[in-house]
């Protein structure tokens, strides 16, 4: 994993990192207020956003990734060529929880998909973006062709 900034990274993940960020601005996370914000390039180009929405037992709680690839499977696409997370968090980065990180495997084109974690400083503005890929994130990943 690398640490880089919004203007190093190219026209294409540049664009998938606002969109995350501007998906994050409507997440629903009034218990736990970690609010998070996805958005995925699929195979054809398209970008595909979602947001956290959380439930009181938590059990019910969407995850920004996967409502982004849920949104993408919706459109009829099924292989995901990128991702970005946005949250806004005191320490750490903005990467997939373990669940997200096996749903994210599922639609992968591929363990080396990017993966990009942007955190947020307490303006909602961008302070760091680091890049990552599926198989650093998720080694020895398990995947469909393991069945």
């Amino acid at each position: 994993m690398k640490q880089c900034s919004l203007e190093q990274l190219p026209e294409p993940e540049r664009r998938l990192v606002l969109e995350a960020v501007a998906a994050r601005r409507k997440a629903y996370a009034p218990y736990s207020h970690y609010k998070v914000g996805a958005a995925l390039l699929d195979e054809k180009g398209v970008i595909h956003s979602s947001c956290n929405v959380e439930g009181a037992d938590y059990t019910l709680t969407t995850h920004a990734e996967m409502g982004a690839i849920n949104a993408m499977v919706r459109s009829g696409v099924l292989r995901l060529k990128m991702m970005a997370v946005a949250v806004q968090s005191g320490i750490g980065w903005g990467m997939p929880c373990g669940l997200c990180r096996q749903k994210i495997r599922e639609f992968a084109a591929g363990t080396s998909v990017p993966v990009l974690g942007i955190k947020l400083d307490e303006k909602e503005e961008i302070f760091e973006v680091w890049a990552s890929t599926l198989e650093e994130l998720l080694p020895y990943s398990f995947g469909p062709e393991h069945l």
